[in-house]
């Protein structure tokens, strides 16, 4: 009888290993979870879901220059950049503040043509009316690091 039963396991064993599988094997989960979805509400703004390591469409609606006067602060080191670039309508009252936190620094506004020289900690603050349409870079004259880009248009 004890005979009957191990020969009964055998195959028993033989079937639970085979299912088991090789552990070395990748395997995936092909579980789905199953979800109610409500009845679409024509006045909800559309979601898109997608899948992993898919990026979402980038905006191409064209950015449009503010009315009305405008500020720009800019911290050197913090969020100055060379790809920095701030939209300006033609015919506004801008206020530029730059401040360097770390060294004493004198910033220029090419095509503007104003610079100020200042301490470190110190805010620089230009004041002027972007009459003219075009491209403006904003610079320290110490680092000739470009901090941020002004477009008039």
């Amino acid at each position: 009888m004890r005979t009957l039963r191990a020969l009964a396991l055998i195959p028993a064993t033989a079937i639970l290993l085979v299912a088991c599988g090789n552990d070395d094997e990748t395997s995936t989960d092909s579980t789905v979870a199953e979800t109610t979805v409500p009845a679409a509400d024509t006045t909800a703004a559309s979601t898109t879901l997608l899948s992993a390591g898919t990026t979402a469409p980038q905006d191409t609606t064209p950015q449009t220059a503010p009315d009305g006067p405008v500020q720009i602060d800019v911290v050197v080191g913090l969020d100055s950049a060379a790809d920095r670039v701030e939209l300006v309508k033609a015919g506004s009252e801008v206020q530029l503040n730059i401040t360097n936190p770390d060294a004493a620094d004198e910033f220029h506004i090419h095509g503007i043509e104003l610079e100020k020289a200042v301490d470190a900690g110190v805010t620089a603050t230009f004041n002027f009316v972007a009459d003219t349409a075009g491209t403006y870079e904003v610079e320290s004259h110490v680092t000739e690091d470009v901090l941020v880009i002004i477009e008039v248009s």
